[in-house]
């Protein structure tokens, strides 16, 4: 069994709290509070842990409908993921983040996002845009709730460290798959 890290800085109450500010209808309050964190996690170098913090901040921003901070956060997001060498996990969420602006009657901002990722990706050769999505790889069941924290853990959005083991991306600790 891996031991579970710990990081200054990103407290799991804190986080936990965010999120209940979420779930409470109080958008404006968790997305400061994970701001706040997305810039501990900066600056202890923890790129894809912060980038995870900016994309909860975005989705608060969504919720509010200021587009704007949203689209900030979620830019920041991707280029921290590709900063912390997961463009994998940039493919995958690019086509979810597209789905939510276009729901949300933000197609021009959506249609932005991509161009964006391209231009930081950069396409294939001899390709005109990237291949979103890809082959998927068969990995285990993870529960609904991190066993340390409580937090929502989405298989897609988790960091596998093996095709059993994912790291929560509130807290760290290790969520083992079924």
């Amino acid at each position: 069994m891996l031991p579970r890290r710990r990081r200054p800085g990103l407290r799991p109450l804190l986080l936990r709290r965010a999120r209940r500010r979420i779930e409470q209808a109080d958008p404006a309050e968790a997305a400061a509070t994970f701001e706040k964190k997305a810039q501990v996690a900066e600056e202890q170098g923890m790129w894809d842990q912060a980038g995870d913090l900016h994309l909860q901040a975005a989705r608060c921003y969504l919720d509010l409908d200021d587009i704007d901070r949203a689209d900030d956060h979620g830019l920041k997001a991707l280029r921290l993921f590709i900063q912390a060498k997961r463009p994998g996990k940039v493919r995958r969420l690019v086509p979810r983040m597209m789905a939510v602006l276009h729901r949300k009657g933000y197609h021009d901002e959506a249609e932005k996002l991509r161009q964006e990722v391209n231009a930081l990706l950069g396409a294939p050769p001899g390709e005109r845009a990237i291949p979103w999505g890809g082959r998927a790889v068969q990995r285990g069941s993870l529960p609904a709730e991190c066993p340390s924290c409580g937090g929502p853990v989405r298989s897609d959005e988790v960091n596998w460290i093996d095709p059993y083991s994912a790291e929560c991306p509130y807290c760290g600790g290790i969520v083992k798959a079924t």
